[in-house]
């Protein structure tokens, strides 16, 4: 039965069926997917592929040895289980890329065509994903820089997924969604796309250094400054939810930051559309990022993706994942159900210190568990921000308290010069009273 039967199979299954077969994968995924992109098309052959990814590793450890000992897990072995948590890991479909785009044969185009028709020449790889491998290329006929997307697996299943891609990249019309220039296919027959090509660094990138404590990123990404970057995913998942597109996985690695400081939202392979994320439920995304309901593969809504957003925002500003310390992805999906993650504020990390606490009620509240009490749309939390940038924030502390008082005492001498005036006496007043009071009473007593 080829891939595509099997997609179309599962999706004519009862719901229950489907969730049982789930249920029953995802008891034997391994620590390393908790930051996998998990895709229940095919979750037994996703499984089994890492499996396999995790022995060759192992093999080429122990190149030394005939077998491999199953109870035997070295720290080399741990160290790359921990280094696939934030990896994404797509539908089992899509079987080795051709090697005809590798970095070795950077001159090579994607049409094997003679050197003097080459269009795209393919310079270096920028990425690899669970739908395809992002080359940076540049476009002779319009002299620009470009972003080729060639899709991976045999030619029908790759032709869906760039067709998934198109239709949803294709709707969204967003500065911060890198638009589409062109969709094509090799003389091979594999699809790709020529997008624009995106210079930065993602936000994943940019963590990475607030935790090494980088001091020139410490100086520039300030809790202020990283919480309007949020404002802006926030402009850019109102504007998909609007189209009613959902992401479903919205990650660090997924989004990217420009050198003006613009930020793209990237990766819309596994995006859907409302009606069928509600109607056809399917576990994906990335566990330590995902919603309760969406690791339990129930029907999903905006606030699915706006609690992905809350906990790439509690990482972006505690340098700490939200999401529970289990060790297992069953107990994982399990834990988040009531899961809440320790107040910002409180969270120490020897690179930074504490986060500011008029940041603590809009983050937790993005990832409460109960989908009711969560923000309820895009443009509701975006408001939340943008007010708590602007100093109306909620007294939950003393800090607040002089924080909020200090910014509405700014906002009243800013409304007119006259106050500017006003203060200004009053607060000599302050200062000399005491002193002509204490000179009267001396002179009569």
């Amino acid at each position: 039965m080829t891939d595509l039967k099997n997609k179309t199979s599962i999706q004519e299954q009862p719901k229950d069926l489907q969730q049982s077969d789930s249920d029953k994968a995802i008891r034997h995924l391994p620590i390393s997917q908790f930051s996998s992109t998990v895709y229940t098309t095919n979750l037994e052959a996703t499984l089994a592929e890492s499996q396999i990814s995790k022995i060759n590793y192992s093999n080429t450890l122990h190149s030394e040895k005939d077998t491999l000992n199953p109870k035997g897990v070295n720290e080399a072995n741990e160290f790359e289980q921990r280094a696939l948590l934030s990896k994404t890991f797509g539908p089992s479909i899509f079987q080795t890329l051709d090697h005809h785009l590798t970095r070795e044969a950077p001159q090579q185009n994607l049409d094997n065509s003679p050197k003097d028709s080459i269009r795209f020449e393919v310079k270096s790889k920028l990425g690899s994903g669970a739908f395809g491998d992002v080359f940076g290329a540049h476009d002779r006929d319009l002299n620009r820089r470009v972003a080729l997307k060639q899709f991976k697996g045999e030619s029908t299943q790759a032709l869906l997924a760039c067709r998934n891609e198109l239709r949803f990249v294709g709707r969204l019309e967003h500065p911060s969604v890198p638009p589409v220039y062109q969709a094509s296919r090799t003389n091979e027959g594999a699809p790709y796309i020529v997008m624009k090509q995106i210079e930065g660094d993602s936000l994943e990138h940019i963590i990475a250094l607030l935790q090494a404590g980088d001091a020139r990123t410490h100086a520039k990404y300030t809790f202020r400054y990283r919480f309007e970057l949020i404002t802006q995913l926030l402009r850019v998942i109102t504007q998909a939810h609007q189209s009613r597109v959902l992401h479903r996985d919205i990650k660090p690695e997924n989004i990217k930051i420009g050198p003006r400081g613009e930020l793209y939202l990237l990766d819309w392979g596994i995006a859907e559309d409302f009606d069928i994320a509600q109607n056809q439920p399917l576990l994906c995304g990335t566990p330590l990022y995902m919603s309760p309901e969406q690791a339990q593969a129930k029907a999903l809504g905006p606030q699915s993706d706006l609690y992905s957003i809350g906990a790439v925002t509690y990482e972006l500003m505690t340098l700490s994942k939200s999401a529970p310390k289990s060790q297992t992805l069953k107990d994982l999906i399990k834990d988040l159900q009531s899961h809440r993650p320790k107040q910002p504020d409180f969270v120490f990390h020897p690179t930074q210190r504490y986060v500011p606490s008029e940041y603590v009620q809009a983050i937790m509240k993005a990832l409460t568990p109960d989908v009711d009490q969560r923000y309820q749309s895009g443009w509701e939390m975006l408001t939340s921000f943008e007010k708590i940038l602007n100093g109306d924030f909620d007294v939950v502390c003393s800090r607040t308290f002089v924080k909020k008082l200090t910014n509405r005492l700014n906002k009243w001498l800013n409304y007119n010069l006259r106050n500017v005036v006003i203060f200004f006496v009053f607060a000599v007043l302050l200062l000399i009273g005491p002193l002509i009071i204490g000179i009267w009473l001396g002179s009569n007593l």
